[in-house]
């Protein structure tokens, strides 16, 4: 007997006839099998949260049941389905993030449902935790990535993978952002670029009168040495072109150690291939806590205190044995959504608990800490705190001129800081590191203290509120070339300069020129509002676009529908508050009003009038369209 059979799969990359927002379209052949009743304590065994929402037919739940898988455990930010009928099937649509997650996803669930059809057993826990960590490993599973992404997506602002560019878009034309974590194209690639050099940046900031430890770059253990012994130990050693941490040995305190340090950091370049070596870093030590303070565009965001992994003992387990327990705990599941990453044992972890005279068999005693690392990052499994509140003003408005320099969006700043509340021209405090582009998960989610929604800052920088990530837009299903060149020359008589698309059955257009023509209609629409020149953009969508394809953009602000048909209402559905429908019928153009007001009507005594006439009856509403078309930043 066929059941739950899934086929005719189809992905959508933006709204379509189902849905308001990208989709994957599947049909579901089910038997003449159990009813809701059967599955519900499976289900619910699973998904507790679906208690009470439990619906009636097993389609429903079907989709209702995939909706929570593609959640993650980890509550991401997909909500929509739609179950309808063809013919003896039903048609589910549901919202997705990364398409061969979603397929899979789809098929564990069809597994799972099967297999509660014939009463085996089904280990759905296991499958879901593969499925899991296979979510990890996809574009989405970055932590401050998926953040951004979200922000955007719950501020209603329109957010699109470009394959092409393996970046993500927020907004549209000129209102765009593109890029990839905290680093954007609107971004300085110089500055981002100086950021790296560390030695460089140490000069920098000593010019400035910054506070951050001397040193200088050497290639040699003769030169790691002889500037080692003009610092005075102790020092610190660390690569030059590290991150997270990597390589960094502090507190050294003779010559052997940092000939040792040296060797370490010339092996580790020696195993990644990389032949050449851009020196090691010799700096003065400076004792206190790590923290991370974070500016977004050049004002403070975040406080963050990173202290290096540790374990509590027990008087009974072994390091080893704490590590793992440490390991299993929820804050440590080490993706997209977790504050901690796992604590590994490797060379660093147990080179420095040989320093303490301990090993990973060692037991500690109750209560007793064990710190496992010297680096407090939180990649290397380091503790993360949240300190924004304690920030002494001083170093907020250090943080402010430092970010002042910078032409990029996010600035974190690492400083070591015995006081982070005391000013930094007070007791050891001294700026170690600086990165643009930096992670921002850990502020949202720190392991301890509240949550600094630093990903919304960040998407709020550049769009203060929905529409400011908007240009105009408009729609319809049998608009022609005609009608847009007549546009764009009232549009001129306006604005001279304005940056003008528009996509017809002849292909892109900017400012009235030819411009490319995909096969795919969805490709031709993304092209258009990639432009960060474009000001605002006309879009002819016909029925088989609309069924094939979508509209990949989200809403219009205004619709103009000729003879519709079933296909072209969803272009009516995705009309944006406040937006303007507009009917060409077969002799005027027909505007509804409110409820209290007169349709306004545009005459036209024949076809061949129709595209003028059309223009001029846009023209209105064109200076409000327009008014929306400034800017996002100075």
């Amino acid at each position: 007997m066929k059941d739950f059979i899934t086929d005719k799969f189809y992905f959508y990359n933006g709204p379509n006839t189902y849905l308001d927002r990208r989709a994957l379209v599947f049909n579901l052949c089910l038997a003449q099998g159990p009813r809701v009743e059967f599955y519900e304590p499976h289900v619910l065994k699973q998904f507790p949260a679906l208690e009470g929402e439990i619906p009636e037919r097993v389609a429903d739940l079907f989709a209702q049941v995939l909706v929570q898988v593609l959640k993650m455990d980890i509550d991401l930010f997909v909500n929509a389905y739609d179950v309808s009928r063809d013919g003896e099937d039903y048609v589910i649509a549901v919202e997705y993030l990364d398409k061969n997650m979603t397929e899979d996803a789809v098929y564990l669930v069809r597994d799972w449902f099967r297999t509660m059809t014939a009463e085996r057993e089904f280990d759905f826990q296991g499958e879901f935790l593969k499925l899991q960590e296979d979510f990890d490993k996809t574009l989405y599973g970055g932590p401050t990535i998926y953040s951004l992404i979200e922000a955007g997506l719950k501020r209603g602002i329109p957010v699109n993978f470009l394959f092409e560019e393996n970046q993500f878009q927020w907004g549209y034309g000129r209102k765009q952002i593109r890029g990839r974590s905290t680093t954007l194209h609107v971004d300085s690639i110089k500055d981002t670029e100086f950021t790296m050099f560390k030695d460089m940046v140490k000069d920098f900031l000593l010019m400035c009168g910054f506070p951050t430890p001397i040193g200088k770059n050497c290639f040699t253990e003769k030169e790691i040495v002889a500037e080692a012994e003009e610092l005075g130990y102790p020092v610190v050693v660390k690569p030059l072109a590290g991150h997270k941490g990597q390589g960094v040995t502090t507190g050294i305190t003779s010559p052997d150690e940092a000939i040792a340090a040296f060797k370490k950091i010339l092996d580790a370049v020696g195993e990644e291939g990389d032949s050449d070596f851009d020196g090691a870093l010799v700096e003065q030590q400076i004792y206190g806590t790590d923290h991370r303070l974070l500016a977004v565009a050049g004002k403070f965001a975040a406080g963050l205190e990173r202290v290096p992994a540790y374990v509590d003992g027990d008087g009974t387990e072994t390091i080893e044995a704490l590590i793992e327990k440490e390991n299993a705990t929820v804050i440590r599941l080490d993706n997209a959504r977790s504050p901690l990453c796992k604590i590994k044992i490797d060379d660093d972890l147990t080179e420095y608990l040989k320093l303490q005279n301990l090993t990973i068999d060692y037991v500690p005693q109750a209560d007793e800490r064990v710190y496992l690392r010297r680096v407090a990052n939180i990649s290397a499994g380091g503790v993360s705190i949240n300190v924004t509140d304690k920030v002494h003003p001083k170093n907020v408005k250090m943080v402010e001129d430092l970010a002042g320099f910078f032409n990029v969006t996010c600035l974190g700043i690492d400083v070591l800081a015995e006081d982070i509340s005391k000013p930094w021209d007070e007791g050891n405090f001294g700026i170690i590191e600086i990165n643009a582009g930096p992670g921002v998960f850990m502020h949202l989610a720190p392991a301890i203290g509240e949550s600094i929604d630093v990903p919304g800052q960040i998407i709020e920088s550049y769009f203060p509120r929905p529409e400011c990530s908007r240009i105009p837009i408009i729609t319809g299903n049998q608009l022609t070339l005609g009608f847009c060149n007549l546009l764009y020359d009232h549009l001129r008589e306006i604005n001279p300069e304005i940056g003008f698309g528009s996509l017809t059955e002849e292909g892109v257009y900017f400012n009235g020129a030819f411009f490319c023509k995909n096969a795919a209609h969805d490709q031709n629409v993304k092209i258009l509002l990639r432009n960060p020149k474009l000001d605002l953009a006309v879009v002819n969508h016909t029925k088989d676009n609309i069924l094939d394809y979508g509209t990949f953009h989200e809403g219009a602000d205004v619709v103009i529908l000729e003879q519709p048909d079933y296909a072209a209402e969803m272009l009516e559905r995705d009309l944006l508050p406040g937006g303007c429908l507009m009917e060409v019928l077969e002799d005027k153009i027909r505007i509804p009003r409110g409820e209290d007001e007169e349709a306004e009507t545009y005459d036209y005594p024949s076809p061949e009038d129709k595209d003028e006439v059309l223009a001029k009856a846009v023209g209105p509403e064109l200076k409000a369209l327009l008014g929306k078309s400034q800017a996002v930043r100075p």
